[in-house]
């Protein structure tokens, strides 16, 4: 048979492989409405969408407590997919290849949610819970039970701390009494993605890990007054309103100090707070090829949006590298369940950036995006050499609940890895280089031992 006689009979296969192909993908690509009710892996949550409006329900196996609701909107950026906006900020939804799972991205978050679709809402939703001592003490507890996943981390058993607990709650339970309770239960976590606000009492609790070299406020105000006196040359410049500072150290290192990943303008996206980052670092980086080396302290970072923290790593290498991987607690209460590992990737970035020499100050007063910047930068080549001390050790998105008496409170439910599996939750990411620093006498002697130890390193390697 010649080549001729033979091609018709391929084309008519192709022609079926593309058919089929279709198949696959249009019941995704052609599906419009969310309409109707969605349950997600993990977080607790069960979504309803009735046209352009979204609600949001708070869901454990023994309650359904409404939470947030949103309109559709228009996208900011122009992306394809469906945005709502309310309360929670942007949030996104985006086809899949089922017809029955859609994924949920929510404002500087770096992962998605998937949510699929049910047919009914859950027998517990079938009436709000009572806004009683007890029901809301039984909620409280449950929700940690299915979401929480550091309970062996921490040694703390929770079924234990019910039995001690749920006995002293009664009809007759005071507000005063039901929050010193609940204090007391997730105190010894010392976990500071924890926390509670009982706003009717004025009462408010989160949760810390206490060590040697926690600084307050003021102490931190010396600190910084002391690095402006002793080591920045010239004036430290700030962008965002203040969150981030810069300015140059002796042999030509630049200074970057961050001290959080939010509050950068007054309007109120994700995409706003980008753009805020992105131009203050167009700035900075302006300069950058006269630097000998670069500094980046978060020792007094308070965390904030992790994808911001993921922009500022990009400015920094010139190829695709792992950042992290994250998985979220299943609500199963009887074992350990969690969704499949997310990855989230730092891709270079064609705005100005430094490839150069870094060196990243770190403590336990770097906290949550903070850490996992932490983390973005382990992958990047050259190394990025760590020096300070342990940071917090919460990396987790925080999980915000609510209570029938109208108390919120919030918790971890995510765990970050790196590529080869280490996770840093509770012990925080440990420094390459341990050095303590502003001790009452570092203070009083007007020195900087990290900073010193930082300037050391980097003379003695240009010495080389």
């Amino acid at each position: 048979m010649t080549k001729a006689a033979r091609a018709p009979g391929r084309t008519l296969i192709i022609l079926v492989i593309v058919f089929l192909y279709l198949l696959t993908i249009l019941p995704a690509r052609a599906q419009t409405s969310f309409d109707g009710l969605w349950r997600s892996d993990g977080y607790g949550m069960l979504l309803e969408f009735s046209g352009d409006t979204l609600n949001a329900t708070e869901v454990t196996s023994i309650s359904c407590i409404p939470s947030w609701t949103a309109r559709r909107t228009a996208s900011p950026t122009g992306e394809e997919g469906n945005v709502f906006g309310g309360s929670r900020g942007l949030v996104r939804f985006v086809n899949t290849m089922s017809p029955d799972a859609i994924r949920m991205h929510l404002d500087g978050t770096v992962s998605g949610i998937l949510l699929r679709r049910i047919a009914s809402r859950p027998k517990q939703c079938e009436k709000l819970p009572a806004s009683t001592p007890t029901a809301n003490y039984a909620i409280f507890w449950q929700t940690f039970d299915e979401n929480y996943p550091f309970f062996a981390l921490h040694k703390i058993d929770w079924s234990a701390i019910d039995r001690r607990s749920r006995g002293r709650v009664t009809p007759a339970t005071t507000p005063a009494e039901l929050f010193r309770i609940f204090q007391r239960m997730i105190e010894p976590l010392q976990d500071t993605h924890t926390g509670l606000e009982a706003s009717d009492i004025g009462q408010e609790f989160d949760g810390w890990r206490p060590t040697t070299n926690d600084l307050d406020e003021g102490q931190w105000k010396t600190a910084q007054e002391l690095i402006a006196a002793r080591y920045v040359q010239g004036p430290l410049v700030s962008f965002c309103k203040g969150h981030l500072q810069f300015g140059t150290l002796q042999h030509s290192i630049g200074y970057l100090r961050i001290t959080a990943f939010y509050d950068y303008v007054d309007k109120p996206t994700y995409a706003d707070r980008l753009h805020a980052l992105d131009s203050a670092l167009d700035s900075i980086f302006k300069s950058a090829t006269t630097w000998n080396g670069l500094v980046i302290d978060v020792r007094q970072n308070h965390g904030g949006d992790d994808a911001l923290g993921v922009a500022l790593a990009s400015r920094f290498s010139a190829s695709r590298y792992l950042a992290y991987k994250k998985v979220a607690r299943e609500s199963d209460n009887k074992r350990l369940r969690f969704t499949p590992r997310e990855e989230v990737w730092v891709e270079p970035s064609s705005r100005p950036g430094f490839h150069g020499r870094v060196i990243l100050l770190t403590g336990p007063d770097t906290v949550s995006a903070g850490e996992t910047l932490a983390m973005a930068l382990m992958g990047r080549e050259p190394h990025v050499v760590r020096i300070g001390l342990n940071t917090q050790g919460v990396f987790s998105d925080i999980l915000n609940r609510s209570l029938p008496n109208g108390w919120h409170f919030h918790l971890p439910n995510e765990i970050y890895y790196t590529g080869d599996g280490k996770s840093f939750d509770g012990a925080g990411v440990p420094p390459d280089v341990e050095v303590p620093f502003f001790s009452a006498e570092d203070i009083r002697a007007g020195r900087d031992s990290a900073l010193d130890k930082t300037l050391q390193i980097i003379t003695e390697h240009d010495k080389r």
